[in-house]
């Protein structure tokens, strides 16, 4: 299932991008769904992504379900969420995201949301936080250029980055994290929801 994920996310980006919404839209009048997701559980929200998708879209784009870079031949998931052999240390840990090699490429947010912070990390080089104002954040690392400034509003699949090799690295690739409640979460699950239901949503238009 990942690797279909990577064939087909380039072909999606074009409707990523006629996604965008406003911000004004984000912090006025959806408040109230958005708290909701604060209180849904990780599960809960992937359950019920469909039902948001179709009830409120401007909402449902701050669920951060799109691939975070254009999956064009030669990407792949390199290392999966969970626990494995660290390829520096030698030692066994907890991997917080998904590591997706691939050349250099633009990085894009996966939601709709705030830029919390940018800077710089031993281990993941240069980063970038954005804060989806749901209870979920992400986490972009080991790029090799940052395109975006701390407290920048930015639509879903906009530009913040370019994937690169920074801090504690084997090679070219983005570290892409999801929190829930200062959580974290499996990356991978969302992704397969996302490219899931945009496929049914286009096969209805």
């Amino acid at each position: 299932m990942i690797k279909y994920i990577l064939k087909i996310t380039l072909f999606l980006f074009p409707i990523i991008t006629n996604a965008q919404v406003a911000s004004d839209s984000i912090l006025h009048s959806e408040r109230s769904l958005i708290s909701e997701f604060q209180r849904l559980s990780h599960v809960e929200i992937i359950r019920q992504f469909p039902c948001f998708f179709e009830t409120n879209p401007v909402v449902a784009f701050t669920i951060p379900c799109l691939p975070p870079v254009g999956f064009w031949e030669g990407n792949r998931i390199s290392s999966g969420f969970g626990w494995r052999k660290h390829p520096l240390k030698g030692k066994f840990q907890h991997h917080s995201g998904i590591d997706i090699a691939g050349n250099y490429q633009y990085v894009r947010t996966t939601a709709t949301g705030l830029v919390e912070q940018v800077g710089y990390d031993n281990a993941l080089g240069l980063f970038v936080i954005v804060n989806h104002g749901n209870s979920y954040q992400t986490i972009y690392g080991h790029l090799a250029d940052i395109q975006v400034k701390k407290n920048q509003f930015l639509n879903v699949g906009e530009k913040i980055g370019i994937l690169g090799n920074t801090g504690h690295s084997t090679g070219k690739h983005l570290h892409y994290a999801i929190k829930k409640n200062s959580i974290y979460v499996n990356p991978a699950e969302y992704l397969t929801l996302g490219i899931r239901f945009l496929e049914s949503y286009l096969r209805k238009q």
